[in-house]
């Protein structure tokens, strides 16, 4: 809605994704409550695929918490690059699961997914999450060196950044109605890590912090 309202011409896919149901009736109350003139948004209720089409390529794709809830990212990304410009790039921010934690359930990870369900299932299962078995079973668990094989593949080239996980250790040490919403003792222990991680994101090498923060581009492209 805000780059809509900035003068850009934006087309948003939103698909009803497993435990997310009510993102819908969310973007018809800011809809409804939106003050000044009602920006011009193309709203895609389904997710991309091989057969997405737009009036006209994309200078520009992001996708920022999105292809965590991708079983196959991989087939996604491949799908969305088909819609950019010769010279358009995509943007991707995600959690990294190299670091040992579900942040959409706020549970630890032992060592892969699998164990993972096996310890934690009835947690997941009585998670306030609507249809958490199926939430589970799509999320594909991101992580910086998956990301960057996968480009590979693709024959693609990428930036990976820092600055999506700069913003969030910034947003931890100052956004006091984030910390609350976490609660008393996860929101403590969030602005004490953020403390430390603000002095060390930068010694950190870039496949362990805990935000994927990456541009790709077409491998013939200067950018």
């Amino acid at each position: 809605m805000n780059l809509s309202a900035k003068g850009f011409e934006v087309t948003a896919f939103e698909p009803q994704a497993s435990g997310f149901t009510d993102m819908h009736k969310m973007r018809d109350y800011v809809i409804s409550n939106w003050s000044g003139k009602m920006p011009q948004i193309n709203f895609e209720d389904v997710s991309i695929d091989n057969s997405t089409l737009l009036d006209k390529p994309a200078d520009y794709i992001f996708a920022i918490n999105v292809i965590e809830h991708v079983p196959d990212f991989k087939v996604l990304i491949s799908d969305a690059l088909k819609l950019k410009t010769s010279n358009g790039v995509m943007r991707i921010i995600c959690p990294n699961y190299a670091i040992p934690y579900e942040p959409h359930l706020e549970l630890p990870i032992v060592f892969n997914k699998s164990l993972t369900w096996r310890i934690f299932k009835r947690r997941i299962i009585n998670s306030p999450i609507e249809n958490p078995r199926e939430f589970w079973q799509d999320l594909s668990w991101p992580s910086q060196r998956r990301l960057k094989k996968t480009f590979e593949e693709l024959n693609l080239r990428a930036e990976f950044s820092r600055a999506a996980t700069n913003f969030y250790i910034n947003r931890a040490l100052s956004d006091t109605t984030f910390l609350d919403r976490k609660g008393r003792v996860i929101g403590a222990l969030i602005k004490a890590f953020a403390f430390v991680a603000k002095h060390l994101t930068k010694f950190i090498p870039i496949s362990l912090v805990p935000i994927i923060d990456c541009k790709v581009w077409d491998t013939e492209q200067k950018y």
